[in-house]
């Protein structure tokens, strides 16, 4: 019987070890609709979950706290929290109000987190011109820091140069993405954007399931991670709307939108490989 528990503990061991440095993120829809048992299976192969907090014109996600129990409950050890915000979406502007509201709601709701990540990317009617997405962008980044958040920044190489232009310097983490179906930090050029030259997280493939659960896959550290695989595309969804999809292009950046109701659009980014590999966080606007 001892053996058999030690045989079971090495196994158990061995399995943490592979998936020491794997996590995953899912929009605002998954993060209302998670069940415990759904966190209970997730643990079991991620150290890392990344949730949406603030989905464009719908703002806040109401089921954020209880989703953030879930997973502290299950045994989840780092828990992020994103928002997609964007300077054209209804109660969005300025970004340092928005960044204000989540702020203030995560306290008064009790959540905890690890980082507040800012997601860039493109969306239908949701952004103006470059230097108008870079300041907004900029200020948002800079209202979190001054509340005393830990904060940095999704995007990709693609959707970075579409949206805010030659922003750089922004002095944050970055989560980038790259639809590679590969964990690991090897692909330097699909990071190197926006002043970086090294990342915190990568967003390796999209529109995955682990546990029932549909799930984004991403890597972070300097471990290992046992590979999921995801589709080429990157899908977004949000409260109300549908869900846009998208596809890489030869030149490494493509865009997507997905149009849903009055209210709202989903939107989703593209920026991938010659092998047709997209990025998406999920992330819902809306622009009414």
């Amino acid at each position: 019987m001892n053996k058999l528990i030690s045989l079971l503990l090495v196994i158990l061991v061995a399995i943490a070890l592979a998936n020491a440095d794997c996590a995953i993120d899912f929009d605002s829809d998954t993060v209302n609709s998670i069940t415990s048992s759904d966190w209970s299976c997730l643990a079991a192969s991620n150290q890392r979950v990344i949730m949406q907090v603030w989905s464009g014109g719908y703002g806040y996600t109401s089921g954020i706290a209880s989703a953030v129990q879930g997973a502290q409950a299950a045994g989840i050890s780092t828990i992020d929290l994103y928002a997609f915000l964007c300077n054209q979406c209804s109660g969005n502007s300025p970004s340092s109000s928005a960044i204000q509201s989540i702020v203030s709601q995560l306290q008064n709701d009790g959540v905890s987190y690890n980082m507040l990540w800012i997601d860039v990317e493109q969306c239908n009617g949701c952004w103006g011109d470059l230097d108008d997405n870079a300041a907004f962008v900029q200020e948002a980044v800079e209202a979190a820091q001054n509340l005393g958040v830990n904060v940095g920044v999704y995007s990709s190489i693609g959707e970075w140069s579409q949206t805010v232009g030659n922003l750089s310097g922004l002095g944050v983490d970055l989560w980038y993405a790259h639809y590679d179906n590969n964990p690991s930090f090897s692909d330097s050029s699909f990071y190197q954007f926006g002043g970086w030259t090294s990342p915190t997280m990568k967003q390796y493939a999209g529109n995955g399931n682990e546990c029932g659960v549909s799930v984004d896959m991403n890597f972070f550290g300097s471990g290992t991670c046992s590979a999921s695989t995801g589709s080429g595309s990157g899908s977004g969804s949000s409260s109300g709307s549908s869900s846009g999809s998208s596809s890489g292009s030869s030149s490494g950046s493509g865009s997507s939108s997905g149009s849903g109701s009055s209210s709202g659009s989903g939107s989703s980014s593209g920026s991938g490989s010659s092998s047709g590999s997209g990025s998406g966080s999920g992330s819902g606007s809306g622009s009414s």
